[in-house]
């Protein structure tokens, strides 16, 4: 009777938590006897140490290793390497925009076939031939440096401005336009159509990784330690950016054909000359080893690991009710043309279309300060470009910590998915209490001629305007070169537009005198003290004393919160939905974010950040880039966008807390089950071992 009672709680306990699994699937789920099958090796080679490192432990280091490969090439190697792109391949901003949102594109075509095949099949190999497409890709992008001729750089610049960019009363040429695009498109077109192809099959190679992957890793662990699991995954991804940064960085300092030309005949100094091409395809190359040796591990891993039926066991069962009971009548098919049918049973379920629009919001206001934070730094704090891309790593860390914290807190409280709508409210309720540090600013630069007139009045708007009586008779081309008075904290576009006609230059700077324009400002300004007329080249910086912490200090903390939502929202993604939906369930997830969150929302927030320039970079009259931003308007906007989407996000926790209705109503009480073998009592969320679990049949 003792065995009877103790087999029958077994079945009835995975029925709990697989109710739409077929009686021979359950059975093959309680068969020990499969557990000779799970072994880590290749083939029929499993030798007996490698089982050691048949754990969810070394199944995690893996998974974060493939994680940070991915995230080391997409999120900086590509990016970093897009305006020497543009430079070596005479490509267009919009071309490499083009290229760098491919990889999107790519996910969308491939995440629903991948989540409804891979997730009846076996996870590690579909991971890992993943990272072998991304070496490919990798390796493709790296093709066109050793495709096209040694870069060739103009010895002199056609200007009739000296090297230095002085006035020098004499007419400038005017550049031939047609001439110099006329051949662009047509000598592009094979470069441009490989780097999309690297692109895609870098899309299509990490889809595995961030849909079948999770789903991999969560099923392997148990409920508890899933959410710190997890989070570490995610904290090891976020590593590959900035180890990117900094890697990218360098590569471009190394000249692009290093490998091909004497460098002794290279009469370029360093990256600090505007002709200097760096080598942006080293990083790709370094990007394609990697990927490609990381495969090999992950495919070592069995289709489960020895401990999941275990931990299966143990799961508590969270599924929405609406979701339990319509996938009782569902079964998952590897038919493609079943799939509509399973996505809108998942769409059917309140609380995962909550974690949707949670997560589309949170994309968009996340993907544009991935994408311009140091921009929006050096702006707000007006600061120099390098100190803008050190303060962005404070982010990266506060990201990295509020992922930690998700992922700890739900394992301490042992939180369920009514618990965890709780913490994602709390959390996004903090970050939008934090969201106005924005208006803590820095005192902005003063632009002659951009923000500043030359008779020292304030412009508003877009009534920027370069030319003044001082500096007609120059001629100055629109050569963005700014110079600085230091006395003042005046800020010239160029030595030419502050009328400077001599130069001194000595080991780390070139200095400016005799400047019509600056000696014109002063006489407005007749309260203003200084030493000499000398000027400087580069900005001039502005003391901001606390505000630049405090404001660091907040938004750091507004980071923690936001960020400490992902991983209970992730958990939720995958509790609420049946256990053999959760892959396609994360696809759909993902299918959604890029379409409606990561592509639309980081040009919805370019865009926004442009309604704040003040000056333009314009070549043959097109817009290129933005020079000069307006601080004050560019906070006020960025504060505007974060606070509707934070105040959507608390709004869609509040309807998914209200809307959700667990199918376990109490999940650390006893709950009664009945099939055809009559009543059962039994203990949800139970950590003991099955066999140390005691049954009782209701007849007795």
């Amino acid at each position: 009777m003792e065995n009877n009672t103790s087999s029958s709680f077994e079945e009835q306990n995975v029925q709990l938590r697989h109710s739409s699994l077929k009686p021979n699937e359950t059975d093959n789920i309680m068969n020990d006897s499969d557990d000779e099958q799970l072994l880590c090796g290749y083939g029929s080679c499993t030798p007996r140490w490698l089982q050691k490192f048949h754990t969810a432990k070394w199944l995690l280091l893996m998974l974060g290793i493939c994680a940070f490969v991915q995230s080391f090439v997409v999120n900086s190697i590509f990016p970093v390497g897009l305006s020497t792109l543009e430079k070596r391949f005479h490509m267009t901003s919009t071309q490499t925009g083009i290229i760098s949102s491919w990889y999107d594109f790519a996910i969308l075509l491939a995440v629903f076939p991948v989540c409804h095949w891979g997730n009846t099949g076996h996870k590690g190999r579909w991971i890992g031939i993943g990272s072998f497409l991304m070496a490919l890709g990798s390796f493709i992008c790296v093709l066109p440096h050793y495709m096209v001729p040694p870069y060739q750089y103009h010895e002199t610049t056609q200007l009739n401005e000296s090297e230095h960019g002085q006035c020098t009363y004499r007419d400038k040429l005017v550049s031939d336009c047609s001439k110099q695009h006329s051949s662009s498109a047509s000598y592009l077109n094979p470069y441009f159509l490989m780097f999309l192809l690297g692109q895609t099959l870098h899309g299509i190679g990490a889809t595995p990784l961030f849909s079948i992957g999770t789903a991999y890793l969560d099923e392997n662990v148990s409920q508890k330690a899933s959410p710190v699991y997890l989070a570490i995954h995610s904290v090891v991804t976020s590593i590959g950016p900035v180890i990117g940064l900094f890697v990218g960085g360098f590569m471009l300092t190394i000249y692009t054909d290093f490998d091909r030309v004497d460098m002794s005949m290279i009469k370029i100094k360093d990256s600090a000359d505007p002709r200097w091409v760096g080598a942006w395809w080293l990083g790709f190359l370094g990007s394609a080893v990697l990927a490609f040796i990381t495969a090999f591990p992950i495919l070592m891993f069995a289709r489960e690991l020895p401990e999941a039926k275990r931990h299966r066991l143990k799961d508590v069962n969270q599924v929405h009710a609406i979701s339990q009971m319509t996938n009782s009548n569902i079964i998952v098919k590897k038919n493609l043309r079943y799939l509509p049918q399973a996505v809108w049973n998942i769409l059917r379920n309140p609380t995962f279309v909550t974690t949707i629009v949670l997560g589309i919001f949170e994309s968009i206001v996340i993907n544009g300060f991935a994408a311009f934070m140091p921009k929006i730094l050096e702006a707000v704090l007006s600061t120099t470009p390098t100190k803008a891309s050190y303060l962005s790593s404070i982010v990266i860390f506060a990201a990295a910590a509020g992922v930690m914290l998700g992922g700890v807190l739900i394992r301490q409280f042992n939180l369920q998915v009514s618990g965890m709508l709780k913490l994602i409210f709390v959390c996004h309720l903090i970050a939008l209490i934090l969201t106005p540090c924005f208006l803590i600013q820095c005192p902005a630069r003063d632009f002659i001629g951009i923000n500043l007139s030359y008779n020292n009045q304030k412009l508003k708007g877009t009534t920027a305007n370069l030319h003044a009586t001082c500096n007609d008779n120059c001629y100055c081309t629109e050569k963005w070169n700014p110079i600085c008075h230091k006395g003042t904290g005046y800020t010239f576009y160029s030595a030419c537009y502050a009328g400077c006609t001599h130069w001194v230059e000595n080991s780390s700077r070139t200095y400016w005198n005799n400047c019509s324009c600056f000696d014109e400002l002063i006489s407005y300004v007749l309260e203003v003290q200084y030493e000499d007329n000398y000027l400087h080249d580069g900005f001039c910086e502005k003391e901001c004393g606390y505000a630049q912490w405090l404001f660091l200090v907040l938004l750091f903390f507004s980071v923690v919160a936001s960020f400490a939502t992902g991983i209970p929202s992730q958990q939720i993604m995958l509790r609420v939905v049946p256990f053999e939906q959760r892959t396609l369930g994360i696809g759909v997830h993902w299918t959604f974010l890029r379409l409606l969150g990561f592509i639309p929302g980081g040009v919805l927030f370019g865009m926004m950040i442009d309604t704040a320039c003040l000056k333009w970079k314009e070549e043959c009259g097109k817009r290129q880039s933005c020079l000069v931003y307006d601080p004050y308007r560019l906070s006020w906007t960025i504060m505007a966008v974060a606070i509707v989407c934070k105040l959507v996000t608390i709004l869609g926790t509040i309807l998914g807390y209200i809307t959700y209705r667990p199918n376990d109503l109490d999940n650390n009480i006893s709950v009664q089950t009945t099939d055809s073998r009559g009543p059962l009592s039994l203990t949800v969320n139970d950590d003991r071992p099955p066999d140390e679990i005691r049954s009782f049949d209701g007849a007795d």
